[in-house]
């Protein structure tokens, strides 16, 4: 059987990879994905913000690895870059440009690579952190709340105020999460159980669609040479 460990930063990445990654990446049964929470109960802030808190998830990653590690078997990351510690790989050595985040994320990508040094080892981080995805349609809000149609208008006018919902930025007030639960006070208490149903409810094709880093990492996934 094809297995993909996923290293999540908490139970709504989690979710989202049982709900929407699996059954998109296996719809016949032929693989699993397994996921592995790393964050704290305040998963946003994963690594901290003290020098040398990486190092503890970067210890059980390679043991992990060396655990798993089997034909038909690969890992993979969801992070978000949003609250990630100053001592994650390749941080110190490159700057984020707010107009183009992209290569940024990619620089971080590549050095986690290198620092992990697995060939089966893929990682992702999620610009800027998991809500971003339910960016890509808010209507569907409206599955899991009630009464949240001003709330709704309110999502979609920030989404296409930025060139891609990927944009939206990481400020401690501005952060997609922050947005969120600005506008639905509730998501804030609901949102391991409502993150993965809304974007499920999206479907992986909309928020693909919406969000090129995602986007790459998906195809890269669907293009593992699992035999």
């Amino acid at each position: 059987m094809k297995r993909l460990n996923v290293f999540c930063e908490g139970p709504t990445e989690q979710g989202f990879c049982r709900q929407v990654l699996q059954p998109h990446l296996f719809p016949n049964g032929d693989g699993i994905v397994l996921t592995l929470a790393v964050g704290s109960k305040d998963h946003h802030h994963v690594y901290g913000i003290g020098r040398k808190r990486f190092e503890k998830v970067r210890k059980f990653i390679l043991k992990t690895i060396k655990q798993r590690s089997a034909p038909r078997t690969y890992f993979t990351t969801m992070f978000d870059l949003y609250a990630l510690s100053d001592d994650f790989p390749g941080k110190d050595a490159n700057t984020r440009n707010a107009a183009n985040p992209e290569p940024f994320v990619n620089a971080l990508e590549n050095a986690f690579v290198e620092d992990i040094g697995c060939e089966n080892f893929l990682p992702y981080l999620q610009l800027h952190e998991y809500e971003t995805l339910l960016f890509s349609e808010p209507d569907a809000f409206a599955i899991a709340f009630e009464n949240c149609g001003r709330a709704v208008s309110k999502l979609n006018e920030i989404a296409a105020s930025f060139p891609t919902v990927e944009h939206i930025n990481d400020g401690r007030e501005s952060a997609p999460s922050k947005r969120i639960i600005s506008a639905i006070p509730e998501y804030g208490g609901r949102k391991t159980s409502a993150g993965p149903d809304i974007a499920e409810y999206i479907g992986i094709q909309i928020i693909r669609s919406k969000c090129p880093h995602f986007h790459a990492w998906l195809v890269a996934l669907e293009n593992l040479p699992w035999t």
